[in-house]
């Protein structure tokens, strides 16, 4: 937080509104956050109220909505100024949660944003858009140096501040990158943040149809989760560091990152390409799940799927 406020102090006229706004809408999730990590009683649905709120004063202030999709039915119910207002702000909100939801290990959360803010700065500087490259790795730079003391021995955490706060932030981008530059696919957003979302719509599917439970219910049946209790473990005792499976379950991950990424940079003005590139990412990310779990369904009957996983 402090290098962010440092660097709006900094940043050049031209960018110094730009990034006013992204400050100002960021107050209700990084408030909410902080006082969940204060507290542990602010509930799921308020934090995201709060991060709804912030998506809806980004719009307001801004005068920055999703209008289009490119998807036919989409675009004619987004022509109306107040779905685009609602349809953006709970997108943004959806996103800033998602980032939380990834918030398991040293690295994984802030490794991705930094990640996808990279991407977004890359797409922005081929479209001359100098405003969103200096908004963009600012907010990269800011998190590198907190990435600096996450990982690998996670000396400090982000909290639910850091997360909804860089969730926001990353979301904003999204939805101002191609609503500012007409060329790009206004779905660049979902495939370069398509990890978080399909984790988010994983996890809910799993806690209410087949859970039962709450969609807001913690549990640690996160992909990460997974990966730490296997592919890391295993990896981690392989290089004789089985200190590092925590730092490691990152640096598997960060590919679900850098994958979508790169085919946002290759396919921003081809909306069949990102959905192509999506529905490969979705099914990656199934396939990866499926493995991963396995684990969990060879459970002997009697015996934990955790203590089999620490086991092994």
């Amino acid at each position: 937080m402090a290098g962010l406020l440092l660097a709006g102090l900094a940043v050049p006229e031209g960018e110094k509104t730009l990034w006013a706004q992204l400050g100002i809408a960021a107050i209700p999730a990084f408030v909410a956050g902080l006082a969940e990590d204060m507290t542990k009683r602010v509930g799921v649905g308020a934090r995201l109220f709060a991060t709804i709120c912030s998506g809806l004063i980004f719009c307001l202030l801004s005068g920055i909505a999703l209008t289009r999709v490119d998807l036919p039915g989409a675009d004619w119910l987004l022509s109306f100024p107040v779905m685009a207002l609602f349809f953006t702000a709970f997108a943004i909100g959806g996103v800033a949660n998602a980032i939380n939801i990834i918030d398991g290990v040293n690295g994984l959360a802030s490794g991705t944003v930094i990640i996808i803010l990279s991407g977004f700065a890359a797409l922005a500087w081929q479209q001359g858009d100098t405003e969103l490259v200096g908004v963009s790795l600012i907010m990269a730079a800011a998190l590198g140096g907190f990435f600096l003391m996450n990982f690998p021995v996670g000396r400090i955490f982000l909290g639910d501040a850091g997360a909804y706060t860089a969730g926001f932030m990353l979301a904003a981008i999204a939805v101002a990158l191609p609503m500012r530059n007409p060329e790009i696919s206004p779905l660049i957003g979902l495939l370069a943040l398509s990890y978080p979302v399909i984790e988010t719509m994983v996890s809910i599917h799993r806690r209410m149809v087949r859970e039962g439970a709450h969609p807001g219910q913690p549990d640690r049946l996160h992909l990460h989760s997974l990966v730490y209790r296997s592919r890391a473990r295993r990896l981690a005792q392989l290089i004789g560091a089985p200190h590092m499976r925590n730092p490691l379950t990152s640096v598997i991950l960060w590919s679900l990152s850098l994958i979508p990424v790169a085919l946002m940079v290759l396919f921003h003005n081809s909306t069949v390409g990102i959905l192509l590139s999506l529905a490969g990412m979705t099914v990656l990310y199934l396939m990866i799940y499926r493995r991963v779990a396995l684990l969990r369904r060879l459970a002997p009957k009697g015996q934990s799927w955790q203590s089999v996983t620490e086991a092994k």
